[in-house]
């Protein structure tokens, strides 16, 4: 009986797009909110965001705080993550800084599913700025957590 329901919820997942459910987390995101991040795309498995490096998220050295910085691959990643409409969370990250961005650089950060199984998935993260130009790379390591961010059509 347990494996049925379990099929059914995982079936049930399967039949919200992706978009929906990126969206839906987007509008319950304060931090992307607050700092101007944007969805640009999203599937299952890969999302791409965007923000505009403003003079509130420079560090001491006047270039975009590492943690902002770190914030975009974050969440960028988690949405990828959650992009099955499975409830994930965060179980490992790594990031490497690689150039500064900018103030009023348009920094842009495209997360991909590397390897995905039972509760565990692995994602790539990488943020460039509007020439191209690789700014940080980031690793996450995701953990299902149970539940739907968004029940079916009669659930």
């Amino acid at each position: 009986m347990r494996e049925k329901a379990g099929a059914e919820a995982h079936a049930a997942a399967g039949q919200i797009p992706a978009a929906q459910v990126v969206e839906r987390l987007m509008a319950l995101s304060p931090v992307a909110q607050h700092w101007g991040m944007e969805v640009v795309d999203a599937a299952r498995g890969s999302v791409t965001m965007a923000m505009r490096v403003r003079p509130d998220m420079a560090n001491t050295h006047g270039a975009c705080h590492g943690g902002v910085i770190f914030s975009l691959a974050d969440l960028c990643f988690g949405f990828a993550a959650n992009s099955y409409n499975e409830r994930t969370a965060a179980a490992a990250c790594e990031i490497k800084f690689l150039a500064p961005g900018k103030v009023g650089d348009r920094l842009t950060a495209r997360s991909t599913e590397l390897w995905r199984r039972g509760r565990s998935a692995y994602y790539d993260v990488r943020i460039e700025n509007q020439d191209g130009e690789l700014i940080a790379v980031m690793r996450g390591q995701s953990r299902k957590i149970g539940g739907l961010h968004i029940e079916g059509e009669d659930g």
